[in-house]
């Protein structure tokens, strides 16, 4: 069946701020990822925490609130432009951006709390150091684990949004494509770490690809935008 979908000027916008807010989450995971930002076990393990330590440390927390709210404005105008396509799964889309952005929220705070506990030993009066330290350890751990199961939702998000970029041809149909298969790695890795946890510090390199193509959609959707093809189109 033939169809055309009907793409304003403000669908155009939006398309430019979903590319602006790709960018901006991208950057705050390239900070996150390769910025000075110490570790927990680091920060647990200085009796004498410094102030640039700790500002250091606090500017993760910085960046990953950043992110996940970059997350939900990305989500909220690929709505605004896939939704002409198909409303229901653009909505199922954004949906599941959200949940990503609400799972993130919460394992900042499981991470602010292992923190806090760390380095305000006063807050847990009863505790020993090795209880403490356990504490720490168990909120760290699922800190670490849940960034696996809010990847997952992600990658669900992600592939409805290209799919439909890919029926539309708004963008490039090889760009689409990229990123079908980059949110489908995402998602069956997630998997693969949550199912064998043994696998985490061997897959890593399997989200690198990931990383690359949401560079290039941030940058393709900022500065190239969305536009409809003069040929018929063809919705499966």
């Amino acid at each position: 069946m033939s169809a055309a979908y009907p793409i304003s000027d403000s669908a155009r916008r939006m398309a430019r701020l979903a590319g602006l807010s790709y960018l901006a989450y991208t950057l705050a995971g390239f900070y996150i990822t390769f910025g000075p930002i110490p570790s927990l076990s680091a920060v647990a393990g200085d009796t004498s925490l410094t102030q640039t330590l700790d500002t250091l440390f606090r500017s993760g927390f910085l960046a990953e609130t950043v992110l996940y709210t970059f997350v939900c404005v990305s989500a909220a105008a690929m709505y605004a432009v896939l939704s002409p396509v198909s409303r229901g799964l653009a909505l199922t889309a954004a949906f599941c951006r959200l949940i990503e952005s609400a799972l993130g929220a919460t394992f900042i705070l499981f991470k602010y709390a292992a923190f806090t506990a760390a380095v305000n030993p006063d807050l847990t009066p009863g505790f020993s150091d090795e209880q403490r330290a356990s504490l720490v350890d168990l909120l760290r751990d699922i800190y670490g684990s849940g960034l696996y199961v809010l990847l997952i939702p992600m990658a669900v998000g992600g592939i409805l949004y290209f799919s439909l970029f890919f029926r539309a041809r708004l963008i490039p149909r090889w760009l689409s494509g990229w990123g079908v298969f980059t949110y489908a790695m995402v998602g069956t890795v997630s998997a693969l770490v949550l199912l064998f946890p043994a696998l985490r510090d061997q897959v890593m390199i399997f989200f690198l690809p990931g990383a690359l193509f949401e560079w290039v959609a941030a940058l393709w959707l900022l500065f190239a935008g969305i536009k409809i093809r003069n040929e018929t189109q063809t919705a499966t």
